[in-house]
């Protein structure tokens, strides 16, 4: 059984907070106007924004799981392959 020191818990939360912040960063970008695509190239999948900036997949999983996120269309496999924002969820 692990024990958790307050200096792990602390890493912890701060690994957790980058995350959000880049999160929230990449949804404001897209309530400004910006889509989240998603590709494939020969080294896997790849998320970018329509500005041309990359996102890392850790980050894109977050914000495809905001309510505020919907996806544009479906795509040609299960996952759709473009994300915009909206200002009112239905």
């Amino acid at each position: 059984m692990t024990v958790h020191t307050l200096q792990s818990i602390r890493a912890a939360r701060r690994f957790q907070d980058r995350r959000r912040a880049a999160a929230a960063r990449v949804i404001t970008a897209m309530s400004r106007g910006a889509s989240l695509s998603l590709m494939f190239t020969r080294s896997g999948s790849a998320f970018t924004l329509s500005n041309g900036e990359h996102v890392p997949s850790e980050i894109a999983v977050a914000v495809i799981n905001d309510v505020r996120i919907i996806s544009q269309n479906d795509g040609l496999f299960t996952l759709p392959q473009t994300w915009k924002h909206v200002e009112q969820a239905f």
